[in-house]
């Protein structure tokens, strides 16, 4: 019976592994961090376009150093002070927003394949009709929604825009799943079930 029994919570352990083969047991995302130019320009964006709640402000906080760019040592302060808010956006992962005051540091987006480069992805059902909504506000979108017809994504629909400020972000929607579901015995995450 011992011998079952530890059987049982091997196989429990090992189905379990797959999903937490990692150094640090973690339970998800806390948050995505972003530089802005203006803190109050971006709430204001988030939270009209996507509901997103500014919850949480701290700063303006004096800088006295920067991280040089090998984020080795300590260099003179790129930027005078910094402001951070957080917001929190549904059932999905907190946005921090951090916005420099008088920074020296580049005002350049970085392009789709720079190291560093990444984007939001706000998950809705109908991502046609929020791109319809996001031009009729005057958001820049880059392309029009596109619908996966196969592969692994097949069912997802997406597209990416700009924020007012020239960040890159995107919808995503799959409200009937995606491809790689008819056969994953795991799923990714979804802001609709983030308990499954």
């Amino acid at each position: 019976m011992k011998f079952i029994t530890a059987l049982l919570a091997a196989i429990t352990i090992g189905m379990s592994g797959a999903a937490g083969a990692q150094g640090i047991a973690i339970a998800g995302i806390d948050h995505v961090g972003i530089n802005v130019p203006d803190l109050k320009q971006a709430e204001d964006f988030f939270s009209a376009t996507f509901g997103c709640a500014p919850l949480t402000h701290i700063g303006p906080f004096k800088l006295a150093s920067s991280r040089s760019r090998d984020r080795r040592s300590l260099v003179a302060a790129r930027a005078d002070s910094v402001s951070l808010a957080m917001l929190r956006c549904a059932s999905g992962a907190n946005i921090e927003l951090f916005e420099y005051k008088n920074s020296q540091g580049s005002t350049l987006m970085p392009a789709d394949e720079d190291i560093g480069a990444s984007h939001i992805a706000f998950y809705t059902d109908d991502v046609r009709a929020g791109a319809a909504y996001l031009k009729s506000i005057g958001i820049t979108l880059l392309g029009e929604p596109l619908t996966m017809p196969d592969g692994d994504t097949e069912g997802e629909t997406w597209v990416h825009f700009l924020s007012p400020w020239g960040a890159e972000l995107e919808l995503v929607g799959y409200p009937n799943g995606k491809g790689y579901e008819k056969t994953a015995s795991r799923k990714l995450w979804h802001p609709k079930h983030p308990g499954n």
